[in-house]
């Protein structure tokens, strides 16, 4: 629960940072947290398979929350891509943690639901 609190606390700071103009600090905050809690790469993130991913995340027995968390990072972290193909394939896969969320997990966000919506038309 602790580990849970300071990755939000984290990721609002990276929001944060995004607003203030200073993205370079915030995809630094991003790529750390990936790497240090999540340990994946961007590399990893950006060129591995959708399927070889999720099956990767399952093996690793994630709890809903680490997965919520999971798939808001790599969405900060595609939001701050230059290079569009990267953008689309890190989008995919934070419609594919919604989706295992809600499919394996059980768990039905709103805020889920209209930002898969977005990616989805994002992603056309």
């Amino acid at each position: 629960m602790a580990q849970m609190q300071l990755l939000g606390h984290v990721l609002d700071k990276v929001k944060r940072q995004i607003l203030e103009d200073k993205e370079d600090l915030a995809l630094s905050e991003v790529r750390d947290t990936l790497t240090h809690y999540y340990d994946m790469t961007e590399a990893y993130l950006s060129r591995t398979p959708i399927d070889i991913f999720l099956l990767e995340v399952k093996q690793r027995q994630y709890e809903a929350e680490e997965l919520r968390m999971l798939a808001a990072f790599i969405d900060e972290l595609a939001g701050l891509m230059e290079d569009d193909n990267q953008r689309k394939a890190l989008w995919h896969k934070v419609v594919a943690l919604y989706d295992l969320l809600e499919q394996e997990y059980k768990v039905f966000s709103f805020d889920h639901v209209s930002r898969r919506q977005l990616l989805m038309k994002a992603l056309e």
